[in-house]
């Protein structure tokens, strides 16, 4: 054995030794330090009625039949959990601590989940600021103060879910086992006529330093937080929103709001130069500033409710290694309407609803200088636009009918059907995760993706155990029948003969 091969196996062994003795040094800090607060007597003085303790543990097993609508039987299932366990405490009527951890894996592995073509169907979907390497990780940890210096004035920091509205363009992807949830802090002040929420939030970070190889020309991989001459520290996606709830009228609520993304990453890496750095696959494409000014209308008056959204988005965002220039003009637009009838005094309550949903899409970009693509942002789409998880808030037209029965207070049963479009035939098929299901090709003139039916049942038991069952068909359109033009979930151009697709799933949960 050469003295490198020597030298390396003792680097390791010495390198394994100094982390058994500082795991041991860490366990025995914590056990000296726990049995110095315990045998404090203040220790005693916490209220244990302050203290709460829950979580959930949930099951799911889901398929899919035809994932690339080619009759080839590409198919995917899998089985997976999520535990969920959070520990809230009140410090005083206006002080509070809540820490909720996680633990989501796909069965038969100890791997975490990922963003492979089973996470864009929800099977394994994971939103790109939370993924890790472990399978566990902190969901949420944050401190919340209310009546800060001012009634009704609060403020929420630390590791949370962002929710607003119908989920649209921000929620929690409750769906998914592993879900959304972000870096933030947030301001808010609520009265009786109005809320208002400001926020800023970190979605994704990477350190320059981090997990690059040393050695010339490599964006100074060393290692440190400390940038190199002329580099940034960290790139990152931001985003900053302005969200206000208005209260003015008893059942509605008239909620306008702005949000701004600036995303500071590179378009993309120098592979040759360093091979580690690379950046996680995220919906929202890097090196941009994206502004969102929309408003939302929702209401319900006796049996009838309703909901109305309207978005437009602006700003700047680079075609390829620009630099921060900038070079393509944002200018999106989206659109959301949906309307029910509750027949309450009927036996069982059923309801009739209808939806319209529109997101643009670009016919060109590069060429044009302009990119008119809607972004759906960091939403729950998996309720919105059918729950086969086939389509986004992005370059899509959407016509639903649903009807829906309860059969007693504790169960419901529910039928969907949609129908699916293009808004710009140009552009791309993306799917609920945002990515793209179906790449188009130039010469694509088909619009029409098509139609959807999902039928599904949820019932509670004993209050503490929920299970719900759902099946789901969609019947292709002409836009999978293009003959060697589009690409559909990388099967390759002119693979798919517009085959039917079909899923299914089957899920529990228990609180506790």
């Amino acid at each position: 054995m050469d003295n490198e091969a020597q030298g390396a196996i003792n680097r390791r062994v010495a390198m394994h030794i100094r982390n058994w003795v500082s795991g041991w040094l860490t366990l025995a800090v914590f056990a000296t330090v726990g049995g110095l607060v315990a045998s404090d007597p203040a220790f005693a003085k916490v209220d244990m009625d302050n203290l709460t303790i829950g979580g959930e543990a949930r099951i799911r097993y889901e398929g899919r039949i035809n994932t690339s609508l080619n009759s080839n039987s590409t198919n995917e299932s899998a089985a997976s959990h999520r535990i969920r366990v959070n520990v809230g405490y009140d410090l005083t009527p206006d002080v509070s601590f809540f820490a909720q951890i996680q633990d989501a894996r796909i069965w038969g592995s100890e791997g975490p989940f990922g963003t492979s073509a089973a996470g864009a169907s929800g099977i394994g979907a994971a939103s790109a600021q939370n993924q890790n390497t472990s399978g566990l990780d902190l969901h949420q940890g944050y401190i919340l103060v209310k009546n800060l210096g001012v009634p009704g004035l609060s403020l929420k920091a630390g590791r949370q879910e962002i929710i607003y509205g119908d989920h649209r363009l921000f929620g929690n992807f409750g769906w998914s086992q592993i879900g959304n949830s972000f870096d933030a802090v947030k301001l808010m002040y609520s009265t009786q006529l109005y809320d208002v929420d400001v926020f800023w939030a970190r979605i994704f970070d990477t350190e320059v330093g981090g997990g690059c190889p040393t050695g010339p020309g490599n964006n100074n991989c060393s290692g440190v937080i400390f940038p190199a001459n002329g580099q940034k520290g960290t790139t990152n996606q931001d985003i900053y929103g302005l969200y206000v709830t208005l209260k003015m009228v008893p059942n509605w609520t008239v909620e306008p709001y702005y949000f701004l993304l600036q995303d500071t990453r590179p378009f993309n890496v120098n592979a040759a130069a360093c091979p580690t750095c690379t950046f996680a696959n995220t919906p929202q494409a890097p090196d941009q500033t994206r502004s969102t000014l929309g408003g939302r209308i929702n209401g319900k008056v006796a049996g009838l409710d309703a909901t109305g959204e309207l978005a437009w988005q602006f700003g700047g965002i680079a075609s390829g290694n620009a630099g921060q220039n900038h070079d393509l003009h944002i200018n999106a637009e989206a659109a959301a309407f949906r309307a029910g009838y509750t027949f309450d005094p009927v036996p069982m309550k059923p309801r009739v609803g209808i939806e319209v949903d529109y997101a643009s899409g670009s016919g060109c970009t590069t060429t044009c200088g302009k990119d008119n693509t809607f972004d759906n942002l960091f939403p729950t789409n998996h309720f919105h636009y059918g729950y086969m998880d086939l389509m986004s808030w992005k370059n899509m037209v959407g016509y639903s009918a649903v009807f829906d029965v309860k059969p007693d207070s504790v169960s419901k049963f529910q039928v969907n059907l949609w129908i699916f479009r293009l808004a710009n035939h140009h552009d791309n098929w993306y799917r609920a995760g945002q990515v793209v299901y179906g790449a188009t090709n130039a010469a694509n003139t088909a619009s029409s993706l098509g139609r959807e039916l999902d039928v599904h049942y949820w019932r509670t038991f004993k209050e503490k155990f929920k299970a719900e069952i759902g099946v789901g068909h969609f019947w292709a359109g002409d836009y999978t029948r293009s003959a060697n033009l589009n690409n559909i979930n990388g099967g390759g151009a002119g693979t798919t003969n517009g085959s039917g697709q079909s899923w299914g799933y089957l899920m529990g949960s228990v609180l506790f």
